[in-house]
């Protein structure tokens, strides 16, 4: 009983088992399977409560179903939450990334046209067709451990904590997309009914033992000389979000900043929380491919500059000794005109 909760006990009594209890903790790590946050953060851990951010438009669905899928694949137990989309979307999405990633991987004509719009519509059905089956069969074999969950026309806090107790002892992970999504009470105002929705969050994730990833908005900014990532206080709602979570991290279009290929997003990653090894202050840049819905296995660090309105990339002798996967990908300059950098995704 040395990890026992809620009562006094010596310091060295709460030390018995505690290497025991680090090493399965340990075992049951996960990862992010994205070069930039697995180098900084390392691992995804039973408690962990993470905190994913960005404006709209920007990506947050795609990176957390990266991570989830990613995790799927590798046989971990997935529960996903889509409360923002349509019955079936994140399916669609999912299945759209694998048909056109597999239509790059063979060089067919049809791969350099397709998108996501046409493709829902029917319009690319004679030349994917076989494409569509190959994924299915990808889908099958690799995703059979991500289970979805698509909300009714009512749920609140109350409704989500009874789904994830529904599960909490056949999941690995659970993602929450997103927190501005969950209905608030209707007697609170939105900020408190947030912060109390978080809180409800976070009990549960130490209960369950469980690691939880939740997306949450970022309050918009002006474009106009505004910082190139977002901080704790760019969180939507209550400051609780960003003060109970472990781990936070944000990612925004990197304004300015060429793409190699017109099908690669520059994009801005940073953790702006810690728990364990603190913040950096680092940013990354890092490559979306638009094709395929996933980053780029390398990024770049840098600095941001000019009271955080700019971006300058570490000399290789600052790139500290945890960023592996580091390499210098050569970009053109930031643009000084915030018009030329908004891009949609």
């Amino acid at each position: 009983m040395s990890g026992a909760v809620g009562e006094f006990q010596t310091f060295p009594s709460r030390l018995v088992g505690e290497r025991n209890e680090r090493l399965a903790n340990a075992a049951r790590a996960l990862h992010y399977h994205n070069a930039f946050l697995d180098d900084c953060i390392r691992v995804i851990l039973p408690h962990d409560l993470i905190l994913l951010g960005a404006p709209s438009g920007m990506g947050k669905t795609d990176l957390a179903l990266s991570i989830a899928a990613s995790n799927a694949m590798k046989g971990r137990r997935v529960h996903y939450f889509a409360l923002e989309a349509e019955p079936r979307e994140i399916e669609r999405r999912t299945k759209f990334a694998m048909v056109s990633a597999l239509a790059h991987e063979q060089r067919l004509p049809v791969a350099s046209r397709l998108n996501y719009t046409d493709w829902i519509r029917g319009e690319c059905d004679q030349d994917v067709k076989e494409l569509e089956a190959a994924a299915d069969q990808r889908v099958l074999s690799t995703l059979g451990a991500l289970w979805t969950y698509y909300r009714g026309s009512r749920f609140g806090a109350d409704d989500l904590g009874r789904a994830i107790m529904g599960v909490h002892d056949r999941t690995d992970l659970i993602v929450i997309d997103h927190l501005h999504y969950v209905d608030n009470d209707e007697n609170e105002s939105e900020v408190r009914s947030l912060g109390d929705t978080v809180k409800t969050i976070r009990d549960i994730s130490l209960r369950i033992g469980r690691p939880i990833l939740l997306v949450a908005h970022l309050r918009k900014r002006d474009p106009r000389g505004r910082q190139i990532v977002a901080t704790l206080d760019d969180f939507h709602g209550s400051s609780n979000i960003a003060k109970i979570c472990t781990q936070a991290i944000a990612i925004e279009a990197a304004r300015g900043i060429s793409a190699p290929k017109w099908y690669l997003a520059p994009t801005y990653m940073a953790v702006l929380k810690d728990r364990r090894a603190g913040a950096t202050g680092l940013v990354a840049v890092a490559n979306f491919d638009r094709r395929t819905k996933s980053y780029r296995p390398e990024y770049t660090l840098g600095w941001p500059t000019k009271g955080g309105t700019e971006w300058e990339e570490l000399k290789p002798v600052d790139v500290p000794g945890w960023a592996r996967r580091h390499q210098s990908i050569k970009f053109a300059p930031p643009s000084k005109d915030p018009k030329e950098s908004l891009h949609e995704w």
